[in-house]
């Protein structure tokens, strides 16, 4: 808990679109609090039991339509976390730090301060201009241009949005990225912050136009893409923020997301609803997932309960696209992924994982005017004639999927063999992982194809391969090769190459390039060990693919064994249940 205490104090009150600032408590009458019953239920139930609070205010009019936990809402300040970033670019942008063409390449670690977290976004992508490091919300990025920021220009600028609570303590590179005891916030304080932001005139329209490009790619490509927001009737853009208490160590998750009425309504008199969300001991995009129900009400969007739901699917090889039911769609992907399985639970336990995971990631292509591709980029997919013990499976399975402990759809991924434990989305990809997707001991695929294999390469060869992408290449020779750092699961984490120059690399990426070059056959996981045996390479390693989530060979033997569906579910999804959402 922060020391710093208001009651609701230093709150910013509306008069019109103009914003007051007033140190003392004002009656509840003054502060417009008329609770929307229909929002109010729907905050209530997406908290449930978390311990957190949510806001939700009219922006036009300053009325606070819903409140969830007042007492924290009003009452308790803590460090924004990445939430500050808006304002942090505002300010960067107005001491002539940046301008909207700025660019910066992300190292991944701000190496000067242990407070700032190493980044989560992809590595090696494009500089990053300021909209790009709002979206990926880029540590690095606010850290580096933090320094540069003098405190009484900073104090100055977040004072006239309403911060009150702002340190004695110096200015810091981690009070760039919202850590620290520099700025401690309330949620109220930071909900009527933001619609000040967006409102109100404090906001050249240049300076805006960064922002909204920001928060606009944060939920879709972005730190909130999961919430998947931007599929909703409303423009919703939104920014994530996790931070440390000063006294404590558990993450702490925020969100502030703000409502449009379009993509081309977007000028402050037409921003409708801002929401924020703060979660204990939870990250910003958990706390952007518990607001997708209330932008769901507020835009009128129908209900997966109720709707029937479709998809579109773009087949690579023949370069056609085609639109289906999702149960159809299904079929054909747990016929074209199962293509040998037997046992009707494994092909039960596939259907709910392939039907979940679809449902969890529609519009994954939609830039490109589809939901889902037919490759393992998406999920395999080809027209043809179900077997009838997959048709069965499907229509057993109907409407069910994998939910989480809060009765939300979880995230399922499925391969052919985890080789003996299946991997933790963390090490692997990068992303944050939830408790079910960090890895279980498998001992039943231990009978399968692909339990166990060796590839031997030979140097040349591989250096050929390794060459193909500039992450790899080291040049003409090849000298040693190396797995530096194995994760929790035995996966190569951090693959050393050595040549005539040093390359380190991730250990999946390792074997995507590796793949692409001489071949998927070779390397079928990143599950392995490298030595060198004169002129080759020798790999000795388990499993086939990724190894998140479902492992096939081991859903068969466990299917095999009498085990359910449940069971097999629970087995590789651990904490997670099956439920009827949505019923089709």
């Amino acid at each position: 808990m922060s020391k710093y205490k208001t009651t609701v104090a230093a709150i910013v009150l509306f008069v019109g679109s103009c914003f007051v600032l007033s140190r003392d408590p004002p009656p509840r009458e003054i502060l417009h609090v008329r609770e929307d019953t229909r929002l109010q239920a729907i905050a209530t139930a997406a908290l449930g039991d978390r311990e957190g609070a949510i806001v939700i205010v009219d922006p036009q009019t300053g009325r606070v339509l819903a409140v969830v936990n007042p007492k924290l809402a009003f009452e308790s300040a803590f460090p924004p976390g990445s939430t500050i970033k808006p304002f942090t670019t505002l300010a960067l942008m107005r001491a002539g730090v940046i301008t909207a063409g700025t660019r910066i390449r992300c190292r991944h670690k701000y190496k000067r301060t242990d407070v700032v977290d190493s980044c989560s976004h992809p590595r090696n992508l494009a500089p990053f201009n300021p909209s790009e490091a709002l979206a990926y919300s880029c540590n690095y990025y606010f850290a580096t241009l933090g320094e540069r920021l003098e405190e009484d220009h900073v104090s100055r600028l977040l004072t006239d949005f309403g911060f009150e609570q702002i340190a004695s303590g110096r200015w810091q590179p981690e009070s760039a990225v919202g850590e620290g005891g520099f700025l401690q916030v309330t949620p109220m304080q930071l909900a009527m912050a933001y619609a000040a932001l967006f409102n109100g005139d404090k906001v050249l329209p240049q300076e805006r136009a960064i922002l909204l490009a920001g928060m606009r790619g944060a939920v879709t490509f972005g730190t909130a893409e999961k919430a998947e927001l931007d599929s909703l009737p409303s423009f919703v853009i939104g920014k994530t923020g996790t931070s440390t208490p000063l006294q404590g160590f558990r993450p702490q998750g925020w969100f502030v997301g703000i409502a449009f009425p379009s993509r081309t309504k977007t000028d402050p008199g037409d921003v409708q609803l801002v929401v924020v969300v703060y979660l204990k001991n939870a990250h910003g995009s958990e706390a952007a997932e518990l607001t997708r129900s209330i932008f769901e009400e507020f835009s009128g969007a129908p209900s997966l309960k109720t709707s029937s739901t479709s998809v579109t699917v773009k087949q690579v090889s023949e370069n056609t696209t085609r639109r289906m039911p999702l149960e159809d769609y299904i079929r054909q992907v747990v016929a074209s992924e199962a293509s040998v399985e037997d046992e009707p639970e494994a092909l039960k336990a596939l259907a709910i994982v392939a039907r979940t995971y679809a449902l969890k990631n529609l519009g994954r292509h939609r830039e490109e005017g589809y939901d889902f591709c037919s490759t393992t980029h998406c999920q395999r997919f080809a027209t043809i004639d179900a077997r009838p013990a997959v048709a069965s499976a499907i229509k057993e399975t109907a409407g069910l999927v994998l939910q989480d402990r809060r009765n939300q759809m979880a995230d399922t991924y499925y391969s052919a063999s985890c080789g003996g434990m299946t991997a933790n989305l963390k090490t692997i990809w990068g992303a944050e992982a939830p408790d079910y997707l960090r890895g279980v001991r498998d001992n039943y695929c231990n009978s399968g194809s692909h339990y166990r294999w060796t590839d031997v390469i030979a140097s040349k060869r591989l250096r050929d391969a390794l060459r193909s992408d500039p992450r790899t290449d080291v040049g003409e020779t090849v000298r040693d090769i190396s797995v530096t750092k194995h994760d929790q699961t035995g996966r190569a984490e951090v693959i050393s190459i050595v040549g005539d120059r040093t390359r380190m690399i991730n250990g999946w990426e390792f074997k995507l390039i590796v793949g692409r070059a001489l071949g998927w056959q070779l390397l079928k996981s990143s599950r392995f060990t490298v030595t060198r045996a004169g002129s080759e390479f020798v790999f000795r390693g388990g499993g086939f693919g990724h190894g998140l989530g479902l492992c096939q060979e081991g859903a068969h033997v466990m299917a095999q064994r009498g085990q359910s569906y449940q069971q097999i579910l629970a087995h590789y999804f651990p904490g997670t249940s099956v439920g009827d959402y949505p019923k089709l």
